[in-house]
């Protein structure tokens, strides 16, 4: 009962919505000092209930009174047609900008959502508009991928269509309140919300100032592709939670200190050299926690393999890592592979996160009953590529955004359990195949141990919106973001920093964590 609930609990937060570890964290560092709330109302809250037009709906415009941390604020409820359903929340002290926050896993969550006013509170607190939208669904009414069920344009609202409106009516609305529209916009989106800002950045490069693309699912079919490809392989080993603990074990035994310092972290997988047969201890007898036997070798050889769909690798081979012991959601210290792939007690994350996939979404026919596991990568779905020019944000001309000043910072966790994070890598060697100045516009950052979107055995907290303000507003690119875990007591520990990449976090000469190019 409390593996499925907690299963149940990520997917109502919406997997990988914390748009980022901890947002405005730092805020008092600015150089910008966007804390600052120079612009007043120049109409009533009231007043904007008459803003419908034939582009979108108010349906309601409410003064929410200040509490202890959030100032007062007009939060308009609005309908984009034909159900993109937004939120936008206008303080009446501003600070002349818009943050847009996005998704989580298949979308839909409500404006209402705890975590989401949560997430619209910090940002409020700091002088910001805000504004969120559900894609077009709502999931309690239509859960998972349902709302695609023979329904295209739910599917295009959740591509791309509702993202982009959405920003384009909070511009409208804060103009009519304030008199003035935002001198900045800025969207913080992780998981699905990353696959939405680089959406943005591709599709729409006017939407936003800066970007914050954390762990993005920008190749969305190739990753569920792997993840039927992963669910297939783990769910029929006998892989147990336990062997996961011990394959991190065998894994960070020999390829921890690969970076020069044994503590707990792989700074780069790729230069983790495992083998499977060859490292891993096989059952002599009976199958225990200490060993594996030979279905479940066969099993792990699957999961770390190339995804090969037709004939073609469609999504890389995952890298080692995510099996360590770290803090989920919960908070709870369990594998990093848990509930991802390994639930006892209730289905896997990845089987209700990728399921729908196929079952109406990938095929002209949706095919509700459609067992996933069947699926023998022999040949492409019939829908496959209309669907992937909806939802994939895997083009990597990024020239528009460059050409008006947009920044766009990315960030990726190596232990992430869900999506690979080598496709960021992969797209950002596209981006820099077209443009040999990619840092002036695209930086990125890859932090050891942290699973999807936080949590995991290493730092997983972090500000990046006051340095991508300050690198929009003053050209003062961010050279390294200060990451750290929190203890028991609330307070910081193990603070290191992350770097650009190539660039890593190594010791030095005098036993310092300095950013350096990995020889």
């Amino acid at each position: 009962m409390r593996a499925t609930l907690v299963v149940l609990l990520l997917l109502a937060g919406g997997v990988g919505f914390r748009v980022q570890a901890d947002p405005f964290s730092n805020a008092s560092e600015s150089l910008v000092q966007y804390q600052h709330t120079p612009h007043q109302a120049a109409l009533s809250c009231s007043d904007l209930a008459a803003r419908s037009t034939f582009e979108f709906t108010v349906v309601s415009s409410i003064l929410i009174k200040a509490t202890d941390t959030v100032p007062e604020h007009c939060r308009v409820d609005g309908l984009i047609p034909t159900e993109i359903r937004f939120e936008v929340n206008l303080p009446l002290a501003w600070n002349g900008r818009l943050y847009m926050y996005g998704n989580g896993g298949l979308a839909g969550t409500p404006a209402s959502d705890p975590v989401r006013r949560y997430t619209a509170g910090q940002a409020l607190a700091h002088g910001f508009a805000t504004a969120y939208t559900d894609t077009g669904h709502d999931k309690r009414v239509q859960p998972g991928g349902t709302f695609a069920h023979n329904n295209f344009h739910k599917l295009v609202d959740y591509g791309f269509r509702a993202v982009h409106l959405t920003a384009v009516s909070a511009k409208s609305l804060a103009a009519s309140l304030y008199g003035q529209a935002p001198a900045h916009s800025y969207f913080n989106g992780c998981s699905t919300g990353g696959r939405q800002a680089l959406m943005s950045a591709q599709r729409f490069p006017q939407d936003f100032d800066g970007i914050i693309a954390g762990a993005p699912a920008a190749d969305y079919s190739g990753l569920k592709f792997s993840q039927a490809w992963r669910v297939s392989a783990i769910s029929k080993s006998g892989l147990t939670e336990s062997e996961a603990l011990v394959l991190a074990g065998h894994i960070y035994e020999a390829c921890d200190d690969l970076d020069g310092s044994k503590d707990g972290l792989i700074s780069d997988p790729r230069r983790c050299d495992f083998d499977v047969d060859r490292d891993l201890p096989h059952c002599e007898g009976a199958d225990t926690d200490a060993c594996f036997d030979q279905a479940e070798r066969e099993a792990l050889k699957q999961y770390y393999a190339p995804v090969v769909l037709a004939g073609e690798e469609v999504y890389p081979a995952m890298p080692v890592g995510s099996e360590v012991l770290g803090a989920t959601y919960t908070q709870t210290l369990r594998s990093g592979w848990y509930p991802w792939l390994l639930n006892d007690e209730g289905p896997v994350l990845l089987d209700l996160l990728g399921s729908d996939f196929f079952r109406y979404m990938t095929f002209i026919e949706d095919q509700p009953n459609y067992d996933w596991t069947q699926f023998d990568f022999a040949e492409r779905p019939d829908g496959l590529d209309e669907f992937s020019a909806i939802v994939d944000a895997v083009n990597p001309d990024l020239s528009n955004f460059k050409n008006r000043g947009g920044k766009l910072l990315s960030y990726f966790g190596w232990a992430d359990p869900d999506i690979n994070p080598l496709t960021l890598l992969d797209y950002r060697d596209q981006v820099a195949a077209q443009n040999t100045d990619i840092d002036s516009f695209f930086r990125t950052f890859m932090m050891p141990g942290m699973f999807h979107c936080r949590g995991g055995a290493g730092p997983d907290r972090f500000d990046a919106i006051t340095p991508l303000i300050d690198w929009v507003e003053r050209s003062i690119a961010p050279q390294e973001l200060e990451t750290w875990q929190v203890d028991s007591n609330g307070e910081r520990s193990n603070v290191r920093p992350s770097c650009v990449y190539p660039a890593e976090a190594l010791i030095d000469s005098e036993s310092r964590l300095v950013c350096s190019l990995p020889k």
